[in-house]
This record gives C-alpha cells, structure tokens and sequence, in this order.
C-alpha cells in the first residue's frame, strides 16, 4: 500500500525523525549542549513526513459525484482479490 501511493519517502523522512529524536536522547543522557538541535530536527522531520502522508488525500482527484480518486503508482501491480467461495447451501 505504501509503495502503491508513492509514500515511501515519507515513510524514510519519519524514520529519520525517529532516529534523530534517539540520538537526541542519548545525547541528553550524557549532557551534550548541542542535543537539543537533534530534538529540533527530529520535530521538523517527524512534521515534514506527517504532511507527506497526508498529501494524497488532500489533492486527491474528485470526479462529477464528488467521490475522491488517489492517485497511484502504475508501474506497481496490484494484487486481485480473491473471491470468498461460500458452501453451497441446501
């Protein structure tokens, strides 16, 4: 799904937001000034990644019913699913 809706540099941005936000603390533990700038820019990425998700639902292509279509990946083939075979009933 995530390769499907072109989001993995999201996914990327929020993980390093995520690593730097522990090197924060790390940093903190053994009282380096400078931590605070790796607290700073794990918000900013952690933000960044927030609104990268958010990107294709908000200008996500509306047609005449009002019904929002999302723009996808063309090259990545998605999987069919299967139909549910019920037990014949008698």
């Amino acid at each position: 799904m995530i390769k499907l809706l072109k989001l993995q540099k999201a996914v990327f941005v929020i993980a390093a937001g995520l690593l730097s936000f522990i090197a924060y603390k790390i940093l903190d533990a053994n009282e380096v000034k400078g931590s605070i700038y790796f607290q700073m820019l794990a918000g900013v990425l952690i933000m960044i990644g927030a609104l990268w998700l958010l990107y294709p639902i908000l200008f996500a292509k509306r047609d005449k019913d009002g019904n929002a279509e999302i723009i996808t990946d063309p090259t990545v083939e998605v999987p069919a699913d299967e139909e549910e075979k019920k037990p014949a009933t008698e």
